[in-house]
Parts: C-alpha cells; sequence; structure tokens
C-alpha cells in the first residue's frame, strides 16, 4: 500500500497474483501519477509438484505427442505447461495443434511453440470454441492445460462433439483471506477495482459484504465477467480487450479520459 495515502484521490485496486502485476503497475503509475496504488493479490498460484503424486498428470505429459491439440487456458497454464514440457521434451513434439485462450497465454506459449491458435475476440471458452479446427474434432485427443478444478464448458463440448478429452491440471489457485478491516480500509476512499478473472470477482465478494455499493468501478478482462458483474448491480462495469497489460491501459485511459 502506498506510503501516503492520497484521501481525495481515485484508489487502483490491482489484483493480479504475487509476480504479475509489476509491469502493470509501473505503466498505471506512469500514466497516472494522481491516483494511489495498491497491490492486493486475491489468489496464491502454487504449481504441482513433479512427485509421486502427480503420476497422472506426469503421463499425460510424457504422452502428449498421443493428443491431437493442446489448449492452454491460462497464462498460469501455459506457463506451468512450457515448465513440464521442457522437462520430458526438448524438443516439442511436433504435428500437435497448439491454442490459447487469449493473446496473454498465447504469447506465453509463442515463445517456444509454433504456430498457436486463439480466437479473434470473445476471449473465453466460448471463443475457442468458435474455431473451425474445433468444429469437427471426433475422435481426436484434446488435453487442455489448466489449474485445479474450472469450468468444464470447454472440455463438455468437445466431447459432445466426439472428442476424447484430458485434463493436465498444472497448479493449485489458493484464495488469500482479507479480514473485512483490511478491505474497509482499502474501499474506504472512491475505488476502482482491476479484476484478472471472475473466480476474482466471487473472492471479493466473500469477503466483502454488498461490494457492488462500496467500489466507484470495475474493470474485467472479459465481456461474459462484465456480463457477470452488470447482474449484480456495479455502477461502473469497464471491460478491457484481454487481460494484457496494453488493453487493460487502454480501457483505464478511455474511463479516464470520460471523466474528465
Amino acid at each position: 500500500m502506498a506510503d501516503s495515502p492520497k484521501p481525495d484521490a481515485l484508489r487502483i485496486i490491482v489484483t493480479r497474483p504475487e509476480g504479475q502485476q509489476q509491469a502493470l503497475m509501473a505503466a498505471i503509475a506512469a500514466d497516472f501519477p494522481q491516483f494511489e496504488l495498491v497491490h492486493q493479490p486475491l489468489i496464491e498460484i502454487v504449481p504441482i509438484a513433479d512427485d509421486k503424486q502427480a503420476s497422472l498428470l506426469r503421463q499425460r505429459m510424457l504422452n502428449i505427442d498421443h493428443y491431437q491439440a493442446v489448449i492452454a487456458i491460462s497464462k498460469n497454464a501455459a506457463q506451468s505447461g512450457l515448465q513440464w514440457l521442457d522437462t520430458y521434451w526438448p524438443q516439442p513434439p511436433e504435428a500437435i495443434r497448439w491454442y490459447a485462450v487469449g493473446p496473454t497465454t498465447a504469447d506465453e506459449l509463442k515463445t517456444e511453440l509454433h504456430p498457436v491458435q486463439m480466437p479473434e475476440q470473445h476471449y473465453d471458452s466460448e471463443g475457442l470454441l468458435q474455431l473451425a479446427s474445433l468444429q469437427q474434432v471426433q475422435d481426436e485427443k484434446i488435453l487442455i492445460w489448466r489449474g485445479l478444478g474450472g469450468r468444464e464448458t470447454l472440455a463438455n463440448v468437445l466431447r459432445q462433439r466426439g472428442a476424447q478429452v484430458d485434463y493436465a491440471e498444472l497448479y493449485e489457485r489458493r484464495q488469500i483471506p482479507y479480514s473485512s478491516q483490511q478491505w474497509q480500509t482499502l474501499l474506504q476512499q472512491p475505488a476502482l477495482l482491476l479484476l484478472s478473472s471472475g473466480q476474482g470477482l466471487d473472492i471479493i465478494e466473500q469477503q466483502v459484504d454488498n461490494l457492488a455499493a462500496q467500489v466507484t468501478a470495475i474493470l474485467v478482462p472479459s465481456e461474459r465477467v462484465a456480463e457477470k458483474a452488470r447482474a449484480k448491480g456495479y455502477p461502473q462495469v469497464l471491460v478491457a480487450t484481454s487481460a494484457r497489460d496494453q488493453d487493460v491501459l487502454a480501457q483505464l485511459r478511455d474511463w479516464v479520459s470520460r471523466q474528465q
């Protein structure tokens, strides 16, 4: 938290996990020195260890050449998946179609894999399912890189289309608990929440009563999360084109200019 709070200024609360916030916060600080910036991570990303408990994950990564397609559903999934791939496949197997849910995830995969397919818009499971190359997948084997748990929409629809779908669950999201007093202190002045996912909104709402009445606005990375927030009565819901820093900044700049 800033050393010298500015009581009359907007407080921008960045909720990304530790280690994923620095570049975005530096860019916001450069563009908007009049605002106070706070980092309040909502989840901790804990990679799955390559030990005896991870035998199924290890087997699926060892057999990744048996799959026709691999889909990474988040930046964290891409980072963790590439680490496993580097361990067991120093040279990535050929003939696999690689997919990313959006540009942030695609940027991670492209460091080692080419080409990478992703939706042109709607950076979520629904957007992926619109890709032409995922329409006819009868008898294909598809591996989804993701964290423990999560939405089942993507796998369910691909199975309905005739694919065999497996998961490589590569990390665990651990919720970080904050007291109501901590949130009350943080929200005592006008606040804009920068959220990375719908899960982030769920976490804060579990910890803060009537959150919609206590924030000036929220900024989310997809229309799906925006629809969820609008339905809950948030006063201003800003939708970035994606979770990439430049897209978050563009939406923030646009909103600030409209407030002046």
